[in-house]
């Protein structure tokens, strides 16, 4: 597989499902990576099978506010810089680029990121969806050493941070980041091929190519938003919860907002319109869609992705764009099997995100 012009717009709505309202947009970085295939050729999507088990895998990230994304563009060179930086650290040749975080911005980023440092992009990530936090990534739960951490803007600067923790490196990390102008290109977690068997989420930027495709392949039909929420829930095993007017945003403050996980939290008023008419939702919100409730009933929950399409355009809704009066389809798909696990729920589970909730898995709320 290849990313090339053809298939980057469907990767890129794909990414937005997995962002689950956070992570940034990903139409941000689109035309950055349309760009970078156009001036380096198409990006070759590799499997850990097909790469020397003692060669560098390199995840990368944007890191910053999505914001300042949107004015300062960047040139995406910042991948060769720390590129360089990494091989001369480890030793060894870097065999792949990795996307740290599929849903949002850095989904497409990850292709223009790989295209100008000159590698494959492995079909994985550390997230399969996205999280706020540095150290909510597989390869934490696995093991893998976060540091260093490399860090460069888009003069190629570089800085190079040493922590003992992703809970540190996140604190020293986005210091750094302030002091680049709240933009950079950040790679931690850096492991070698054999490594990134079993720490890395797999085949999730097929999966995000698959999401946009689906969705770009109802919309030729003419089919309605729930349908396309219904098609997606089909093929992935999740559930088309309700279709809803949002009646009431709410910000909530509370003594949970220490972490970069619960600084933002809100409850969003949900009600029932045509087939759904009668139902009342209660979602929870922070960075992305954390919980949703009928009923005192919980229907989903982080780290199961929870996504807002709005009505009208078939478009992901993003948690900073949802407003009084929307209607929206408010689709759930299972997160990946290694977030279900205890260690990783204690990481990413409802209550890491400051609320008082145990998960459970995606019930089929097929409706």
């Amino acid at each position: 597989m290849d990313f090339d012009k053809a298939s980057l717009a469907a990767f890129a709505l794909g990414c937005d499902v997995l962002g689950a309202g956070g992570g940034g947009p990903a139409g941000q970085s689109l035309p950055v990576a349309l760009h970078a295939v156009a001036q380096h050729g198409p990006v070759r999507v590799v499997e850990l099978s097909e790469l020397p088990a003692d060669e560098l895998v390199m995840p990368c990230a944007l890191l910053g506010a999505p914001d300042v994304f949107a004015e300062r563009i960047g040139t995406f060179r910042e991948a060769a810089a720390i590129r360089r930086q990494v091989e001369a650290h480890f030793g060894r040749p870097v065999a792949a680029l990795m996307c740290t975080e599929v849903g949002g911005t850095n989904g497409p980023a990850s292709v223009a990121l790989a295209a100008n440092a000159g590698l494959p992009l492995l079909d994985a990530d550390g997230m399969g969806r996205a999280f706020p936090g540095v150290e909510q990534v597989a390869m934490q739960l696995a093991g893998i050493t976060a540091s260093p951490s490399v860090l460069a803007d888009e003069h190629e600067r570089v800085v190079v941070v040493q922590a003992e923790s992703g809970e540190w490196l996140e604190r020293l990390a986005r210091n750094v980041v302030t002091a680049f102008g709240n933009r950079a290109v950040s790679s931690e977690y850096v492991m070698t091929v054999e490594q990134a068997a079993g720490a890395v989420v797999d085949g999730s930027l097929s999966k995000a190519l698959r999401i946009g495709a689906i969705l770009e392949e109802s919309a030729r039909d003419a089919a309605s938003t729930s349908a396309a929420a219904d098609r997606l829930a089909d093929e992935f095993g999740g559930a088309r919860l309700a279709e809803c007017r949002v009646t009431g945003v709410h910000p909530i403050k509370n003594k949970a907002t220490a972490t970069l996980a619960t600084n933002s939290r809100r409850t969003i008023l949900l009600e029932g319109v045509n087939r759904d008419e009668g139902r009342w939702l209660r979602l929870e919100a922070g960075h992305e869609y954390h919980a949703v409730l009928e009923d005192g009933e919980l229907l989903a929950a982080v780290p199961d992705i929870i996504t807002m399409f709005d009505v009208h355009s078939g478009d992901p809704v993003p948690v900073r764009e949802l407003r009084y009066g929307m209607r929206v389809v408010v689709l759930a798909l299972p997160c990946p099997a290694a977030w279900r696990e205890p260690a990783a729920l204690r990481l990413v589970g409802p209550r890491a995100f400051g609320l008082c909730l145990d998960y459970a898995p995606l019930a089929a709320h097929h409706v």
